[in-house]
């Protein structure tokens, strides 16, 4: 829209040399609209002469360096309030500008009130009949806020970042499909290189009868875009396994289609799940009860155990039912061995408590 027609029908026609009809004068001119933007105190306007050099400078200007109006002002005197370390940077505006270049900077300026302030400086020169550059205009815009909230939101991406760094053993982005676009640290959890892993190669980390499962989940969050959560239990580099939980979000198009899942894999377990041995302890306070839980666990019976271990059967009947006080420790211990052998896993619960799993056997 031309500029004129901002300002009322009676302006234009007399523009034009014709006459107003009967309208009235609107007293509109650019003036009011400068004034308008500047009044803000974010927006100053400039242009200066190369043959006089001194900058002639609206209200505004003035008002954003943190200057009386219309101070004495050169190009110099504006490179001297940038701060330090933005000056080198920034030394050569005008002489872009007398080569009639436009520029666009962002810099911070020190005012003499000891003021920090981020500036935008827009400028482009004007030329004479012969093309060369005789003067130039600008407009100064302070930008403090929104880089002021792009550092808030960088330092928040940041510590969002170190945070889940402290808390995931892993970090995921997966595509709908299962093309991995990154998978953090997995291969220092298990041993599974990148490219194992991609396309659901890194299911074979996880144990086997929670790999369906695992596999139906998916196909059902991608299907209605909720986000993911699962328990499961994954091989590690010692060859045992260890229980965490996986939680996932899906990053949208504007459609509201998914683009990725992003994720992380948490720790929910101490580290028990391996084929090493508890303490004596532990193993000492092994009692019957773990005993026949273990035994209905591989689906052994008494002779299958004895038979396994080396220890007779009234042996193991004997501690299995509270009445092997006196059975010795080496015979606990090739019980223990036998189960684990089996595929059974002892270790220590949360609360020291001893806690069995069933693994399938590495061989």
């Amino acid at each position: 829209m031309p500029t004129t027609s901002l300002l009322g029908d009676d302006a234009t026609g007399a523009a034009f040399g014709q006459e107003t009809r009967g309208h009235r004068l609107s007293g509109i001119s650019s003036r009011h609209f400068l004034k308008l933007l500047e009044d803000q105190g974010r927006v100053g306007f400039w242009s200066i002469d190369f043959d006089i050099g001194q900058i002639n400078g609206s209200v505004g200007l003035f008002r954003l360096l943190g200057l009386l109006p219309f101070t004495r002002l050169e190009f110099a005197d504006v490179i001297r309030m940038i701060h330090p370390a933005d000056r080198g940077a920034n030394a050569d505006m005008m002489a872009i500008i007398r080569s009639g270049q436009a520029i666009e900077r962002e810099f911070r300026i020190i005012r003499p009130d000891k003021t920090l302030r981020w500036i935008q400086n827009r400028a482009e020169a004007l030329v004479d009949p012969d093309g060369v550059p005789t003067r130039a205009l600008g407009m100064l815009t302070d930008v403090t806020e929104q880089h002021e909230a792009r550092i808030l939101a960088g330092e928040g991406w940041q510590s969002y970042q170190r945070l889940i760094s402290a808390i995931a053993e892993v970090k995921w982005r997966i595509l709908p499909n299962g093309k991995i676009l990154s998978l953090l640290r997995w291969e220092d959890l298990t041993g599974q290189t990148l490219e194992a892993a991609d396309n659901w190669g890194w299911l074979e980390a996880v144990h086997p009868d929670e790999r369906d499962g695992i596999r139906s989940l998916w196909a059902e969050c991608t299907r209605t875009g909720q986000p993911y959560s699962v328990d499961l239990r994954i091989r590690c580099l010692t060859g045992g396994f260890r229980r965490y939980l996986m939680r996932g979000a899906p990053l949208c198009n504007a459609d509201g289609s998914v683009r990725e899942w992003i994720g992380v894999l948490i720790e929910t377990a101490p580290l028990t799940s391996t084929v090493s041995a508890p303490p004596v302890d532990a193993v000492k306070a092994l009692d019957g009860a773990h005993i026949r839980a273990a035994r209905a666990l591989l689906d052994w019976n008494v002779e299958d155990l004895s038979l396994k271990a080396g220890v007779s059967v009234s042996t193991i009947r004997r501690l299995e039912h509270g009445t092997g006080n006196r059975t010795r420790l080496p015979h606990v211990e090739a019980i223990r061995n036998a189960l684990q052998e089996g595929g059974v896993r002892f270790g220590l619960g949360p609360d020291a408590e001893i806690a069995l799993s069933l693994c399938h056997r590495q061989d």
